[in-house]
């Protein structure tokens, strides 16, 4: 196998990796869905159920593309926080599905997600002038998480 498509191997498997942890962490709370989250006060702008893993798998695949380019780039200084804030924000997307959604706990699930927006904002501002791509990817993750942050905290409030 030659570099390019050990390059292009090594891109799908941090894409399917991301999108099927996702779908699995997500598969988790199927009996939640129709149980418990059907009887909470919603957001009159809460997307229909059937969105959020369209979204989701969308923004899984980014997410593995910024990984595989964070991975692969040169060293520079800054790289290393740049891994270790992905890494970070990756332990806080995962937690959030089972925090939400098994636990019921609204509130701390809304602390996680204001972290994640943190973190990813980090992400955006520390990776511009190295690894840009990586910079302009999140944006469409940071802004799905600000606003499951805003969904989030009308449950928290309403609830």
């Amino acid at each position: 196998m030659n570099a390019g498509n050990k390059n292009y191997l090594s891109l799908a498997v941090w894409i399917v990796s991301l999108i099927v942890i996702g779908s699995i962490i997500g598969s988790l709370t199927k009996p939640e869905i129709s149980t418990w989250y059907s009887t909470l006060n919603r957001s009159a702008i809460t997307p229909p159920n059937y969105v959020f893993p369209i979204a989701w798998t969308i923004l899984y695949a980014t997410i593995g593309v910024c990984g595989w380019i964070i991975w692969r780039a040169s060293s520079f200084p800054g790289l290393r926080l740049i891994k270790s804030l992905y890494a970070l924000q990756l332990i806080l997307n995962w937690s959030w599905t089972p925090l939400f959604f098994h636990y019921h706990a609204r509130g701390f699930s809304l602390v996680v997600l204001g972290a994640m927006d943190i973190v990813v904002s980090m992400i955006i501002y520390s990776s511009y002038s190295k690894i840009r791509a990586v910079s302009l990817l999140m944006i469409p993750y940071l802004a799905w998480i600000l606003f499951a942050s805003y969904l989030n905290f009308y449950i928290w409030q309403h609830n």
